[in-house]
């Protein structure tokens, strides 16, 4: 019974030794204290931003006059740069919508965050559809 004992307690403790040894090294959390600002961040680029989840969705003007909304924001990855906003323009309660892709220097935002436009409504109706399935990624 003795050496029954001591063989169940023996593969207890190697089995704990194997279990410590098979868990990931992983540094200690962070002291708060201890962090140093990322190059190319700082408050002056975070003041001057906006959260894509935020403009998504957001009205897009034509003087006081709603002509559509913000549906996605495109980026290019290798410029790290918008390369678009598409809109979302026509149709009814989001029925028969379409999205037409326009450069971003055609959006503009008021201190308020009011999206203007100087394109009309029919310039974006009959603008080509912006299809998805041509991006690459």
């Amino acid at each position: 019974m003795r050496i029954a004992l001591a063989l169940v307690f023996a593969m207890c403790v190697a089995w704990t030794a194997v279990a410590q040894q098979a868990q990931p090294n992983t540094p200690p959390a962070p002291n708060s204290q201890s962090t140093v600002p990322l190059p190319g961040i700082d408050d002056a680029a975070m003041v001057s931003s906006a959260r894509a989840s935020k403009i998504i969705g957001a009205a897009i003007n034509k003087g006081n006059t709603s002509i559509g909304k913000i549906d996605d924001v495109l980026v290019d990855l290798d410029r790290g740069s918008v390369s678009a906003v598409v809109l979302s323009v026509g149709g009814l309660l989001g029925m028969g919508d379409k999205l037409v892709a326009v450069p971003p220097n055609q959006i503009k935002v008021s201190p308020e965050a009011k999206f203007t436009t100087d394109l009309t409504k029919d310039q974006l109706t009959n603008a080509p559809a912006f299809d998805p399935a041509k991006m690459s990624r």
